[in-house]
């Protein structure tokens, strides 16, 4: 195989293999990671450039093998019956042809899975972002629930808490004013005696 068929067929292992990471359950951490790389590489003019660039090359092949590949080739089951020709050669299609077309037809299958799999990377990656923008949207909401429920009970702790502080101010007072009220006979008695 040439270099470029090489590279392209790496290209093509490349973008089977992040399809088949990108459609795994991953955790939401793993998966907004992935959206920021995702992003940072799809916003990046450089990349998108150069993505660009493969993308019509890759396409130029696809068109050019297909053509190449669609050639109608005289093969011995087209020469017509009636028509007998010494020329031996002339009834069988030449291995050169046949081997041709078969590159063609493998350059085709290589290019347009190539594109295809470009094309569900980015539709799996959208899929991807919407997950995460929704599953971000849940956490806050429980956070945000739970922040409220904490407050709420917070709430009702302080004031449980300042109905106890009463209540002990209050049980302290009637303490001190029931011993009070017990300490001043025994004092009086007491100076009486002296």
């Amino acid at each position: 195989m040439s270099i470029y068929f090489t590279l392209l067929f790496v290209a093509l292992t490349l973008e089977m293999g992040t399809l088949f990471f990108l459609v795994l359950p991953l955790p939401f951490r793993l998966r907004k990671s992935m959206c920021t790389v995702y992003d940072r590489l799809y916003y990046n003019q450089q990349f998108r450039t150069v993505g660009a660039i493969l993308g019509v090359l890759v396409g130029m092949l696809f068109a050019d093998s297909w053509k190449r590949a669609n050639v109608h080739v005289s093969t011995y089951h087209d020469q017509n019956s009636n028509e007998m020709t010494n020329d031996a050669g002339s009834l069988i299609t030449p291995v050169q042809v046949l081997t041709s077309r078969a590159y063609n037809q493998r350059n085709v299958y290589i290019s347009g899975f190539i594109l295809y799999f470009v094309l569900c990377i980015i539709t799996v990656m959208s899929i991807v972002r919407r997950l995460v923008k929704y599953q971000s949207l849940i956490n806050e909401s429980d956070k945000n629930i739970d922040d409220d429920r904490l407050l709420q009970e917070l709430k009702s702790k302080k004031t449980s808490l300042e109905g106890l502080k009463s209540q002990i101010a209050n049980l302290e007072k009637q303490f001190d004013q029931t011993n009070d009220a017990k300490n001043e006979p025994v004092s009086e008695l007491d100076k009486k005696d002296n």
